[in-house]
């Protein structure tokens, strides 16, 4: 009861705002709120659990997300797995637009390393939740520090499974080599993305449809190794920017992170390839472009800013 409330509330501030556009970010919660406000041109972003997740859980969700799908003006998703999956739940062939995130190349762009480490730096940029798979790469980890002596592991984020995970590192005796950070901040993030060599996407779930971070580090000039799962083999090129590999598949991890380590020609090749990929398809500008598209068919008034993707 409280819940519809809260939204008999919104909906009334929608309508006293009066936007010229009202656009929200998730197909069940947020697309709920904007489904019943009735208010138009209405457009709803996808963004992975929302649509790979959350239809599954019961056909009541199935009917919500269908429902909030079906008042939207236009629907727009991240990723072709992504827009592929949405398109099941829309009805009277409505098109679901490819808009995929854009990113900051100037902020994230390679540096030259001042004092270069005797250490390679493996890191990942994830929330510690089991869908990531950051175990996978810290049971990888442990089997290159049996050979490999100059390395260590960067785990940037926070979640509900640190207490598990970082219980696996002390049972592995890799507490002296890896570095837990917690909660960073959005502006912080560059400062450890510069400290990665070689970065690494380990997750386990289809509901990965577009890999931020993953674009991120490549605009770095990082060369990325991922699962071959959800939208990552849309941002990762294998063999080009990465390797890509077999959700879970230990064995393999390893053996892609050590052809990086003991290859820095490579390493810098598939950094540098990284870097032109971001930079042909994955720009704010670019795909600020794309979504200022979307909002100019419902109002000549809208002129959103490059940076707003």
């Amino acid at each position: 009861m409280g819940y519809l409330l809260i939204i008999l509330k919104i909906r009334r501030q929608i309508h006293t705002l009066n936007p010229d556009i009202l656009h929200a970010h998730w197909a069940t919660s947020y697309g709920l709120v904007g489904a019943i406000s009735g208010y138009h041109p209405f457009i709803i972003s996808t963004w992975g659990r929302d649509i790979f997740d959350s239809p599954k859980q019961s056909w009541i969700m199935k009917k919500i997300v269908e429902f909030n799908l079906s008042k939207a003006d236009s629907v727009t998703a991240t990723s072709t797995i992504l827009q592929k999956e949405t398109l099941k739940y829309t009805k009277n062939r409505k098109t679901v637009h490819y808009i995929p995130f854009g990113i900051d190349t100037k902020v994230f762009s390679p540096i030259m390393k001042q004092n270069k480490s005797e250490f390679i730096v493996i890191g990942t940029v994830k929330a510690l939740e089991k869908k990531y798979g950051i175990y996978v790469l810290i049971n990888a980890f442990a089997q290159l520090r049996n050979n490999i002596r100059n390395i260590k592991l960067l785990i940037v984020g926070e979640g509900s499974l640190y207490n598990d995970i970082l219980k696996l590192v002390n049972e592995l005796g890799l507490t002296e080599f890896v570095t837990f950070t917690g909660f960073i901040s959005n502006n912080e993030v560059i400062n450890y993305f510069h400290q990665i060599d070689i970065f690494v996407v380990p997750s386990i779930s289809p509901s990965e449809t577009f890999g931020v971070a993953a674009i991120e580090a490549s605009a770095c000039g990082i060369p990325v190794i991922a699962s071959h799962i959800g939208g990552l083999p849309e941002v990762v090129k294998d063999h080009k920017t990465g390797f890509l590999i077999t959700p879970g598949d230990v064995d393999t991890l390893a053996e892609k992170i050590s052809e990086l380590i003991t290859n820095p020609v490579l390493r810098t090749e598939m950094g540098n390839n990284g870097r032109q990929f971001i930079l042909s398809r994955y720009t704010i500008e670019k795909c600020g472009s794309q979504m200022e598209s979307i909002y100019s068919k419902y109002t000549n008034k809208v002129s959103i800013k490059s940076d707003s993707c």
